[in-house]
C-alpha cells in the first residue's frame, strides 16, 4: 500500500531514502530549513555523489512522486509516517531536527529514525514525543541503513537484509505495508530492540547476526513471506 512520507533532511542518505521510497511507490515530500537548497532541488539539480540518484530523483519530481519544502507544516499534517534522516551524531540534535512534530496535528503514527544516534537516542525521543504530544499514539522505529555512493541507491532498493529496532507492538503493521515492496527482493527482516539497531547504526559496519546481549532481541529474523501474508491478512 502506497504511503504519505516526510523525510527530514536533505544530505546524500535523506535524499537516498526519499528517492528509494518515491521509486517504491510511496508519496515523499523531503524537508529542509534551507531555502536556497529546496529551490535547487525542486529543479532536480545534478547531486555530484551519485549521478544515479540525479537521474532517479528528476523522475520521481516529474512523475509527482516526490517534492521538497521548507515548510514541514505543510505536509507533517498529512503524513502516514516521518523519517529523521541525516547524521544528527548526538541526541540533542536528534530533539532539535523533532521539534517540528509536536506543532503539526498528528495524522503519523510512526517516527523512523535513520540517522546516526548515540544509544539511547530513540527512548529519549519517544519519552519526548509522549511528552510533547500528550499521547502515546506516535511510536519510534529505528532504522539504521548501510550504504555508501555510488551504490547508495541500488543499495537501498536492494538490502540484504532490513534492521528494524523499535519497543511496542503498535508499528508493526504501519512497518509491514512501509516496507512490503522490499519483500518482492525476498529481503529477510530482522526486528531487534532500539538498543540493539542504534549500536548496529553507530558501528557502520557489515549487519550481524550475532547481536550483542539477549535481553536486546524482540524477535528473529523474520522470512519475507511471512511479513507478505500479515499484510494480506
Amino acid at each position: 500500500m502506497a504511503m504519505r512520507i516526510t523525510v527530514l533532511g536533505t544530505d546524500y542518505q535523506g535524499l537516498t531514502i526519499s528517492v528509494g521510497l518515491a521509486t517504491l511507490g510511496h508519496t515523499v515530500t523531503t524537508v529542509d530549513t534551507d531555502h536556497h537548497r529546496i529551490r535547487q532541488l525542486q529543479r532536480g539539480i545534478q547531486i555530484k555523489e551519485d549521478e544515479t540518484l540525479s537521474r532517479q530523483l528528476k523522475i520521481e519530481l516529474r512523475e509527482g512522486q516526490l517534492k521538497f519544502t521548507s515548510e514541514p507544516e505543510d505536509c507533517l499534517g498529512e503524513a502516514d509516517v516521518v523519517i529523521i534522516a541525516g547524521t544528527p551524531g548526538e541526541r540533542r540534535a536528534v530533539l532539535k531536527a523533532a521539534e517540528c512534530l509536536s506543532g503539526a496535528i498528528a495524522s503519523y503514527s510512526t517516527v523512523l529514525v535513520t540517522a546516526r544516534t548515540p544509544v539511547g537516542s530513540c527512548r529519549m525521543l519517544q519519552d519526548w514525543l509522549n511528552d510533547a504530544m500528550f499521547t502515546a499514539a506516535v511510536n519510534v522505529v529505528t532504522f539504521p541503513v548501510f550504504f555508501n555512493a555510488p551504490r547508495g541507491l541500488q543499495g537501498f532498493l536492494h538490502p540484504g537484509r532490513i534492521v528494524l529496532g523499535y519497543e511496542k507492538e503498535q508499528p508493526r503493521r504501519v512497518i509491514d505495508e512501509l516496507f512490503a515492496n522490499f519483500l518482492l527482493n525476498e529481503t529477510s527482516i530482522s526486528h531487534v530492540s532500539w538498543e540493539a539497531a542504534e549500536m548496529m547504526r553507530a558501528a557502520e559496519g557489515p549487519i550481524s547476526t550475532a547481536i550483542p546481549g539477549e535481553s536486546l532481541i524482540v524477535d528473529t529474523v523474520e522470512p519475507a513471506e511471512r511479513v507478505y501474508s500479515r499484510i494480506q491478512g
